[in-house]
């Protein structure tokens, strides 16, 4: 029996040594990474699981303050005043000497001006090359930052809040900035984007513009304009314009300084309400923004762009298309029916049958271009 007890205890104390090894083995791998590596490990974390997941280490425990990314997400938090606090910590702790590359601030509920302007003042002035910020409700009308605000290295900026507030960073100076995103700015000055020499790609979605909204921007090739009838006119100074998009309640006056003389491919989407008194103008002012984008060589419209064409389908028959150029024209029918109130409830009897509109559609957006690819992308019950 003593025997049997001797040899259990050497066994249990063997494996004991075995799983020791085992670790110590592990940790000696994982220390035998290169920086680089478990930088990059740990960047694909969010920056609460990142700073815990350095304890796994003696030698990873400061790891996480030289990390060229940080992801600050408030819902790994049960009270945000904790995520408030804990991203002050981290940017208090942080090594000055590190290289920031990427930051994305994520705060839900309402925050404060003090917690803003803390992240943005430390990633514009660590050389930051990308910054997202998304809140969800400020307590604030404008973002706590200098309008005298610049940064020679941010490339990228996503801006989304879901109340309104103005953005001062937009009379900064961003020499190198190639992507810009707004949703829920107020913009209120003329040229916004004067400061951004190098903006490629330009997405502005549910902001506040001013009547006039003046785009001058010599590298800029993508545009999204996302908004709710608050324009009147826009004014396109943007010779390599390769992609347009315009998703609104109304049709702006699209003014093209250069005749946009290499776009490439246009999408026209439509949400507003159309009351009898606003038929004509409506119907006039899409016509007026497809003359505008003339050198299109792919054009996509909605099943509500389909609807509003069919408002005087008399006079379409009669009008000459401005695409001479169309290789392809789209009509993505995905959403039919979701709009249906817009124009079945006020204009009762107006609307064609859909196998009747879009022929008579696709015969006008191609009577100069015959030869151009004609494609349906039918709505989710394909019952057309």
């Amino acid at each position: 029996m003593a025997t049997n007890m001797a040899a259990c205890t050497t066994t249990t104390k063997n494996i004991l040594e075995e799983e020791e090894n085992m670790s110590r083995i592990e940790e000696d791998r994982l220390n035998d990474l290169p920086e680089s590596l478990h930088h990059h490990i740990l960047s694909l974390l969010d920056t609460k699981d990142a700073v815990q997941t350095s304890m796994i280490s003696k030698s990873w425990l400061r790891l996480w303050t030289s990390m060229p990314v940080l992801h600050l997400n408030s819902c790994n938090f049960r009270y945000v005043v904790n995520f408030d606090k804990f991203v002050n910590s981290v940017l208090r702790y942080r090594d000055e000497s590190a290289k920031l590359n990427t930051l994305t601030f994520s705060r839900r509920g309402v925050c404060s001006a003090k917690i803003v302007k803390e992240v943005v003042d430390y990633a514009l002035s660590h050389g930051i090359n990308h910054l997202e910020l998304f809140i969800k409700r400020f307590k604030n009308y404008s973002l706590p930052v200098s309008e005298q605000t610049s940064s020679d290295s941010l490339k990228t900026l996503k801006l989304k809040i879901h109340s309104y507030v103005s953005c001062p960073l937009l009379s900064g100076s961003f020499k190198n900035l190639t992507f810009l995103y707004l949703q829920g700015a107020i913009i209120k000055n003329h040229q916004p984007f004067s400061g951004f020499p190098m903006l490629e790609k330009l997405v502005l979605k549910d902001c506040r513009l001013c009547k006039i909204l003046s785009v001058q921007a010599p590298k800029l090739c993508d545009l999204t304009l996302s908004c709710h009838g608050c324009f009147d006119r826009c004014e396109l100074t943007t010779p390599n314009l390769r992609f347009f998009k315009y998703m609104g309640s109304d049709f702006p006056l699209l003014v093209t300084h250069d005749g946009l003389p290499v776009l490439e491919t246009v999408v026209i989407d439509y949400y507003g309400v159309c009351y009898d008194f606003e038929e004509q103008r409506l119907f006039d002012d899409l016509i007026s923004l497809f003359w505008a984008l003339d050198n299109a060589k792919s054009l996509t419209i909605f099943s509500t762009i389909v609807d509003v064409l069919n408002l005087f389908p008399d006079d379409l028959v009669n009008l000459n298309s401005p695409f001479r150029k169309l290789k392809c024209l789209n009509l993505d029918l995905k959403y039919l029916g979701m709009y249906e109130n817009l124009f079945d409830s006020l204009l009762p009897g107006r609307r064609l049958n859909i196998k009747r509109s879009y022929e008579l559609v696709k015969a006008y957006l191609l009577n100069k271009s015959p030869e151009a690819k004609f494609s349906i992308i039918p709505p989710p019950n394909n019952d057309i």
